[in-house]
């Protein structure tokens, strides 16, 4: 792998938490303004409804990409494995060649050494072995990805992830991508602009109720 094949696959891996977080955000957003705004919210009760499910699937959907264990995808997994393997590309020097021209590039320099203990348990933090993650590629296996015909059959419930349990591992995938894009190129995704303006809809419908 290329330095600069590396950070395609950062950007990208980035973008995709990023985007899961924008969704949880609106989606844990509507979700509390649907208690100050139940009145309002019931008016068109089946367009909140189906927002609420469709935000809830893109987050699911997007975790179950990120902690997807197929071969060849970009998983977190993947890109942890990338890190351990190229880490010349975060060396002081590649580093320096990479931000050259940058005036804070001593303040940005400072303290950007991988720790290997760190890494470890990062790896371990998107594996199966740890309970949440197992459950989420079990949903991704079962009803997100594919349909068990054999449960649906027998009447097999799947039991779904709580939108807690769904911050839980959004919080720990961009811990992983943004502490390393910050150290391969003190860069970061920033949240979406405009993400209450359901808020002023909600107080239109409220007004005129």
């Amino acid at each position: 792998m290329t330095e600069e094949e590396f950070e395609r696959i950062r950007d990208r891996i980035d973008l995709e938490v990023s985007d899961a977080a924008d969704h949880l955000h609106l989606l844990q957003g509507l979700l509390a303004a649907h208690q100050n705004y139940f009145l309002e919210m019931n008016e068109s009760w089946t367009f909140w409804d189906l927002t609420f499910k469709a935000h809830y699937t893109v987050v699911l959907s997007q975790l179950c990409k990120l902690y997807d264990r197929t071969k060849g995808n970009l998983s977190l997994k993947r890109f942890l494995q990338s890190v351990n393997d190229h880490q010349d590309f975060f060396s002081d020097a590649a580093f320096r060649k990479r931000l050259e021209g940058n005036s804070h590039i001593e303040t940005l320099a400072a303290d950007r050494a991988i720790d290997a203990s760190e890494l470890d348990a990062e790896l371990a933090s998107v594996s199966e072995s740890d309970p949440l993650v197992s459950r989420l590629l079990e949903l991704r296996n079962k009803t997100g990805s594919h349909l068990d015909a054999g449960r649906i059959m027998q009447g097999i419930e799947t039991v779904g992830l709580t939108v807690a349990e769904l911050e839980i591992l959004l919080r720990r995938a961009r811990a992983i991508t943004g502490k390393y894009s910050l150290l391969f190129r003190a860069s970061l995704y920033g949240g979406m602009v405009g993400s209450d303006d359901y808020l002023s809809t909600l107080t239109w419908v409220r007004e005129a109720l």
